[in-house]
């Protein structure tokens, strides 16, 4: 592993241990609303009283991502690209396009759409490179309201088919985990991978909304067994640590993570980094999860990346 720029206080070569963050703090999407405790107490009651329904209320709930609303930036970005619709599973994404040259692929995390990069996009569109983005499945103008890893993993594939051979794939967040899966288990192949904000395992990402909602363990695993009993066998949980995709990715790659993420702890990033030797880790201090991807000297280390130049 290369680190680029770092004041991390944790090694990057130990594996860290990530303890549970106390209720009430902020995790990813799994933040504090005036709903919050009304939802706690529902969840008791029905984890006490109908653990059965509790769970697929809790599998309907993490399988349904918010819907922001988008900017006038953003739709005025989306109406530069040429887009087009592509038949993934049961429904279609959309995916966009900007400018010629060699393909990079922009996979956005949960809860987000094409544009959240747009910046990155327009920089990598003037540095020579064919931008393509999609709307994950059930988000931005793709179709469907709900959906999960596997069905993320599958538009990131059919996007990819449709860019054709790719020089490079960004993912954010959870867009970052499900380029890694489909990476290994759906055929996407690239010469070059950029991971911000990465989490180690997307065991995670359930242990996290069950503390918010406050889920017993046996509701949990109820939860875990709808996700795979849903596939038949496809998705198996215990195969999906993020850190050990990286591991067998074998690309070169740039990590890019901020030690003051509240959303995904930057020991995370260490973790993914530790499992992969010739990774370059840029760290940043002050960016948080989302100004990451928007900050002018973090494009400039990705399309320096991505051009085979060293870092200004």
């Amino acid at each position: 592993m290369r680190l680029l720029f770092s004041t991390a206080l944790e090694s990057p070569h130990t594996m860290p241990t990530l303890p549970l963050p106390q209720p009430g703090l902020r995790v990813g999407r799994f933040a504090e609303t005036p709903r919050t405790p009304w939802q706690r107490r529902a969840f008791a009651a029905l984890c006490r009283w109908a653990p059965a329904v509790a769970a697929r209320v809790a599998y309907r709930q993490l399988a349904t991502p918010p819907r922001a609303p988008v900017g006038k930036w953003p739709v005025a970005l989306r109406e530069q690209t040429r887009s087009r619709r592509l038949v993934c599973g049961t429904g279609e994404i959309v995916v966009y396009e900007w400018g010629q040259g060699p393909a990079v692929l922009l996979v956005h995390g949960w809860g987000g759409n094409a544009t959240h990069m747009g910046r990155l996009a327009l920089a990598l569109v003037a540095a020579g490179f064919r931008v393509v983005a999609l709307d994950a499945p059930a988000h931005g103008r793709s179709s469907g309201r709900r959906t999960d890893m596997v069905g993320f993993a599958n538009g990131v594939a059919v996007a990819a088919r449709h860019a054709g051979p790719l020089h490079a794939v960004i993912g954010h967040s959870f867009g970052a985990a499900m380029a890694l899966f489909a990476a290994r288990d759906w055929g996407l192949d690239t010469a070059r991978l950029v991971l911000f904000s990465p989490f180690q395992h997307c065991h995670w990402f359930l242990e996290m909304y069950a503390q918010h909602v406050g889920l017993t363990p046996a509701v949990q695993q109820r939860v875990r067994d709808l996700f795979e009993e849903r596939y038949s066998g496809r998705l198996d949980l215990s195969r999906m640590s993020v850190v050990e995709m990286a591991r067998q990715a074998h690309l070169p790659s740039l990590l890019v993570h901020d030690e003051d993420d509240a959303e995904i702890p930057f020991a995370h990033g260490l973790a993914l980094a530790a499992a992969m030797p010739a990774a370059q880790l840029k760290a940043t201090r002050g960016l948080g999860h989302h100004r990451l991807v928007r900050n002018p000297a973090v494009i400039r280390r990705v399309v320096n990346f991505l051009g085979h130049q060293e870092a200004v």
